[in-house]
């Protein structure tokens, strides 16, 4: 097996417990697995150094993913994948024999509305006529005209009215027909094809771009919707929707989701718009010497209050040599 799934899931939750050593020791057997499609060797040394791992490593690998019987170390989840691919192989095999695969049946398209079904009693041609010649208008007709204008004395001949042909699967633009399985030229709706919009909020550019978007491929197309409308009145234009188109037929998406990302992107580029037209503050630059020279005036002007309020409590506040004169002279008072 050069391919085989690798589901990171359950490996994860299997392997919590292994080391780093341990864990490419497994890889490693897995890959040999289903190299050989095989089970791997009894002899544990020789397929370590075959494999570039530890001894050990290998042998706590193999003692819980494995199981060991006589014709060596048994991996369920790898016989199961093997069985898988080789039933797949013999398929393709009896396929090949045959001369491939077998072929799908071809949905016929339904006749024009108005003529029978073939093989209704009508005469239909299956070989081709003689004298196949182009025609030009240059060219004289083959049966000259009656007075009257008929052809030969008879009336002239009727042409029956052909309905305009319509897609092998409605909504879808595919045609049957057409051997890259997308519309023609001809298959493409007439402009009065479509459904006009109708309604207060209907748009005159709704039915040009589900006319674009369904020659691009993108199906089940209304001109009629909502979404559509409102953003053709809110200003989107016809390039963003042909954007939006690309976009949802590569990610195998309808017409829904087109209008969807259109109103995505519509919403993020108003967003962005009001963003941008906020008013700026303007950052003036900073004079580093200008602040240190402030900075070193508030300091100042701090210091001279903190001096001036000591000076007045000072003054306010008797010293202790007038407190002691004071009551001296009061003493001296009372002696007398």
């Amino acid at each position: 097996m050069n391919y085989y799934p690798f589901h990171i899931g359950d490996y994860r939750s299997a392997t919590m417990h292994l080391s780093n050593a341990e864990d490419l020791a497994y890889r490693r057997a897995l890959d040999w697995y289903y190299d050989t499609e095989l089970p791997l060797p009894l002899d544990t040394q020789w397929v370590a150094r075959r494999l570039r791992v530890e001894a050990r490593d290998l042998d706590t690998v193999l003692q819980d993913f494995f199981v060991r019987t006589g014709e060596g170390w048994v991996h369920e989840r790898c016989g199961q994948e093997i069985a898988q691919f080789q039933q797949m192989l013999a398929k393709n095999r009896a396929n090949g024999a045959k001369g491939g695969r077998p072929k799908k049946a071809v949905e016929t398209e339904p006749p024009p509305v108005g003529w029978p079904p073939v093989g209704a009693g009508v005469a239909v041609a299956t070989q081709p006529q003689g004298n196949q010649e182009p025609r030009t208008r240059n060219q004289e007709p083959e049966h000259p005209l009656a007075p009257d204008g008929a052809v030969g004395g008879g009336t002239p001949p009727k042409t029956p009215a052909v309905a305009p042909r319509q897609p092998a699967h409605p909504g879808h633009p595919a045609h049957a027909d057409h051997p890259s399985g997308r519309a023609g030229p001809a298959d493409l709706p007439a402009p009065h094809a479509l459904p006009r919009p109708t309604g207060d909020n209907s748009h005159p550019l709704a039915g040009t771009v589900c006319q674009l978007m369904k020659r691009l491929g993108v199906g089940l197309v209304n001109p009629g919707n909502a979404k559509l409308n409102a953003l053709l009145n809110a200003g989107v234009g016809v390039g963003q929707f042909e954007d939006a188109a690309h976009k949802a037929l590569a990610a195998g998406k309808s017409f829904s989701y087109a209008l969807g990302i259109v109103e995505r992107e519509e919403r993020e580029a108003r967003a962005l718009g009001a963003q941008l037209q906020k008013p700026r503050v303007a950052v003036q630059p900073v004079n580093r010497q200008e602040a240190l020279e402030a900075r070193n005036r508030a300091v100042g002007d701090a210091w001279l209050q903190k001096m001036q309020a000591q000076a007045q409590a000072q003054v306010q506040t008797p010293t202790q040599t007038q407190m002691q004169t004071q009551m001296q002279t009061q003493g001296a008072g009372h002696a007398r």
